[in-house]
């Protein structure tokens, strides 16, 4: 296994492209309608309990093949690469689900953070096109997993708001360094994985936090529904768990 290949990051995390997000109108105008609301009533974010609402994925994700053989070092090979086959052809589906909500938004700096996220996406895949030789990524056989999690996005962009592509992106966002807290904070020997990990599972990464201020704010709002992003958020989650366990 190549350094290259065990060290490249994959984009599914919001990173440097989440400081779009404070300087668009869209979440000037959230912050300050919700920080009016925040006075009057003691109401739980929404993020927060997205998240405590989905701690049985979250342990799911955590104790499945792919993590604990990590943890480990002993993954085999052969799991590691189907499951970076797996990734580049869900982000490949994934930026079109990004692409379908960014051209539903009318706030011009909310419609750079995805643009600038779809090619992230782009540029990603196509590394892993290259080095593991796919030329048509339809002759590739999705695991049921991957093809589940991709459909979901898939309707949550063409049928619901784009707010709510944020709100299943951050399983994700948020769920990896998570994860890699619990790997560091137990006994473990990544072997060769190590390079991976660090890169991918950096417990110090918060980029998610921009993008949880943004659905707090449009729930106070009245602008997310709970119920229908606790749907979006527990199927994303439910997505990363079955990811690792199912390659």
């Amino acid at each position: 296994m190549s350094s290259e290949m065990s060290a490249r990051i994959s984009p599914k995390h919001a990173g440097l492209l989440a400081h779009l997000l404070a300087e668009s109108e869209l979440f000037r105008d959230l912050a300050d309608r919700a920080s009016q609301l925040r006075l009057n009533a003691e109401v739980e974010p929404l993020s927060e309990f997205l998240w405590k609402s989905t701690k049985s994925q979250q342990d799911d994700a955590l104790q499945s093949k792919f993590i604990q053989g990590l943890r480990c070092g002993n993954l085999d090979p052969t799991y590691f690469g189907g499951f970076m086959v797996q990734d580049s052809i869900y982000c490949y589906n994934s930026k079109g689900s990004i692409d379908k909500a960014a051209g539903k938004t009318t706030c011009p700096i909310f419609k750079a953070f995805l643009e600038k996220k779809s090619d992230s996406y782009k540029k990603y895949y196509e590394e892993l096109f290259n080095l593991w030789h796919i030329r048509d990524p339809s002759g590739i056989e999705l695991s049921k997993a991957c093809e589940e999690y991709a459909a979901l996005e898939r309707n949550v962009a063409e049928l619901m708001g784009p707010l709510y592509l944020v709100v299943a992106l951050i399983p994700c966002y948020k769920l990896w360094p998570w994860l890699g807290k619990q790997l560091l904070d137990s006994p473990h020997n990544f072997g060769v994985y190590e390079s991976w990990v660090k890169a991918n599972l950096d417990p110090t990464y918060d980029g998610y936090k921009k993008l949880e201020q943004l659905i707090d704010d449009a729930f106070l709002v009245g602008a997310i529904d709970k119920e229908q992003a606790l749907s979006v958020y527990q199927g994303c989650m439910t997505g990363e768990a079955q990811f690792f366990s199912y390659v």
